[in-house]
C-alpha cells in the first residue's frame, strides 16, 4: 500500500499488488441512505474517478442501492426510487462495470426474512477487467450480520458456477 486516504463514507487505497507488480486504487464505500446525501455522494465519487481515468480501478463495498427490481426482493414491492437512476448513471458516466454476483442473490437480508437486496457489490473500471479478467464476486452464506459476506476472486482455475 502507497497511500490512503479516509474521507466522508469511503476509504481510498493506493498500491501495487506484489505478485503481480500491478498498480491499482480501491475506493471501499460505505453510501449513505438519505437519497439527497447519496446524489452528493455519487457526484464527489465521480469526481475523484475522473482523475482516475485509464487506471485499474475498483469501488467496491456497500451502496445501499439497487439496480434494478430483480436485485430486491421485499414485503412492499413496489416502484424504484430514483436512487437507482443515479446509480446507474454514476456507473454508466464512470464507465464501470458489475460483475454477476455468484453464491447468492442477495447481500443483505432484513430480520424478517422477507426483504432482501443486493447492495454490496465490487464495481471495475475496464482495464482492472483487462488485467484480471477472471474476477468473481462471490457472495457467501452470512452468520450473525443482516449482510453476506463479500469476496473478490481472481483464482485463473475458477470458472464460475457450473451451468
Amino acid at each position: 500500500m502507497w497511500s490512503s486516504v479516509s474521507c466522508d463514507n469511503m476509504l481510498i487505497i493506493h498500491g501495487c499488488f506484489l505478485e503481480s507488480n500491478e498498480e491499482f486504487h480501491l475506493f471501499n464505500v460505505y453510501a449513505p441512505c438519505d437519497s439527497r446525501v447519496k446524489k452528493c455522494f455519487w457526484d464527489s465519487l465521480s469526481t475523484r474517478l475522473d482523475l482516475l481515468r485509464g487506471k485499474k480501478v475498483c469501488v467496491c463495498g456497500e451502496f445501499n442501492v439497487v439496480q434494478c427490481r430483480e436485485e430486491r426482493r421485499s414485503v412492499t414491492e413496489g416502484v424504484l426510487t430514483s436512487n437507482s437512476d443515479s446509480f446507474n448513471q454514476f456507473i454508466e458516466d464512470n464507465v464501470l462495470f458489475n460483475l454477476p454476483l455468484c453464491g447468492r442473490k442477495f447481500t443483505w437480508f432484513k430480520g424478517d426474512d422477507k426483504s432482501m437486496s443486493w447492495i454490496d457489490r465490487f464495481l471495475f473500471t475496464e482495464e482492472w477487467c483487462l488485467v484480471w479478467p477472471n474476477c468473481l464476486q462471490i457472495s457467501y452464506l452470512r452468520g450473525l450480520s443482516d449482510h453476506c459476506p463479500l469476496v473478490l476472486s481472481d483464482d485463473e482455475e475458477n470458472w464460475g458456477p457450473r451451468s
